[in-house]
């Protein structure tokens, strides 16, 4: 049972934190105010890492991916079809969640009064008028645009651009050291950012989570069982549906035992072959949409954002509601793949969108129970992008190959 077990320890004992520090604000509120200098000391340090965390990972992962530029529309359409795959299940849960509210009519109490600003200013948040205005973590959305054109630049600059993205792997790889060290310290710092919140907090504020949880739940079920079937429907027909069903349970239960799609990606290589499909399409194809193809992660991400919204009484306009769904698709794309992902992702939400940090923690609860359904959702979905990647690439794919 432990061995089962092993693969959601960290998120095991990131909640058993949460919860103590949950239980704590609420039992002796004066002590868990007094805790709250250790959860901003944690999250200070991820800001400091964050905006050279983005930038090395993009750039890298872009410089890298160019490299493929010979493959042409198969890997234009590998980008297109896991944009469409985060966007829509990102669009459904949002409005799964307006329709049935998560928070359930209770308010989260803050010090400082949380104001909706009405409309986004689209210029600032997706552009700086100086190149420092990229060093701050409060321009994250310019920052990843930048950094895909450099990655771009990079990739296309022939044996300089191979020196450079040499050096920003070694880099990303040292940062993705950073990190699993600052990780450490996650149940302690969060734990006690939490108690500090919930020490105002009334009681029924526990139980909208349950709520939250349920819609993600129903949202997963619908999307593995109607979503799947048309995609396949899209990818194969009707004969494509049937050999889908036939092989994604092995994947599936993969994911769901190691929480990790990179874990997985080989018994997904499998099962792409047991279905039939182009061996050379699946082994381009699947081992890039593990971090590209990740509409679980696209649809809690889009779940937390009109739960805070709720949480706080703010307004969801429809500019929100677009920019809900472009931090979706970026999150996917860009924090994903990345150790640690989840608490990166919250700033990410929290910065983009002015949040107050004391929502930090809830989101992290809401993503660590939600985790391994996220997972199962990335996996088997990556099996019905290949499956219409090879529909639309594949004679094309075969008649050029050597």
């Amino acid at each position: 049972m432990w061995n089962a077990l092993s693969a959601y320890r960290s998120s095991i004992i990131l909640l058993s934190a949460l919860m103590l520090g949950g239980m704590l604000g609420f039992l002796v509120p004066e002590v868990a105010i007094k805790l709250k200098p250790i959860g901003q000391i944690f999250l200070n340090l991820l800001f400091m890492i964050i905006v050279p965390l983005v930038a090395v990972s993009v750039m890298s992962s872009i410089a890298k991916m160019t490299d493929l530029k010979k493959l042409g529309s198969i890997l234009a359409t590998i980008m297109g079809v896991s944009v469409l795959m985060a966007m829509i299940p990102a669009v459904g849960i949002v409005l799964l969640a307006l329709a049935y509210d998560p928070a359930q009519g209770v308010t989260l109490e803050l010090a400082d009064t949380v104001e909706a600003t009405g409309q986004m200013d689209f210029v600032s948040l997706l552009t700086t008028n100086d190149f420092v205005g990229l060093l701050s973590k409060s321009n994250i959305l310019a920052l990843i645009i930048m950094s895909v054109i450099s990655g771009i630049a990079i990739g296309q600059s022939g044996e300089d651009g191979l020196k450079v993205s040499a050096l920003l792997d070694s880099l990303n790889t040292v940062i993705m050291k950073i990190i699993a060290i600052l990780m450490y310290a996650a149940p302690i710092g969060l734990g006690a950012y939490f108690a500090a919140t919930m020490a105002s907090q009334d009681a029924e504020l526990m139980g909208t989570f349950a709520r939250a949880v349920g819609i993600f739940l129903v949202a997963t079920f619908l999307y593995l069982t109607v979503g799947s079937s048309f995609y396949a429907w899209i990818g194969g027909g009707v004969k494509g549906v049937r050999t889908f069903w036939a092989n994604m349970l092995d994947p599936a239960v993969t994911a769901l035992g190691t929480s990790s799609s990179l874990a997985t990606l080989p018994v997904n290589i499998r099962a792409a072959s047991k279905m039939g499909l182009n061996e050379q399409i699946a082994e381009i194809s699947l081992p890039l949409l593990v971090n590209l193809n990740k509409g679980g992660a696209a649809m809690i991400t889009a779940l937390k954002i009109v739960f805070i919204y709720s949480l706080l009484g703010l307004e969801f306009t429809s500019d929100v509601f677009m920019l809900t769904i472009l931090i979706s698709i970026l999150s996917a794309f860009v924090i994903g793949g990345v150790p640690g992902g989840a608490f990166l992702g919250e700033i990410f939400i929290v910065t983009t969108l002015g949040l107050p940090l004391e929502v930090i923690p809830i989101l992290v609860v809401l993503g660590a129970i939600t985790d391994a359904a996220s997972t199962v959702i990335n996996v088997v979905h990556d099996l019905t992008a290949t499956q219409i990647i090879e529909r639309i690439n594949g004679k094309q794919y075969l008649s050029s190959a050597p």
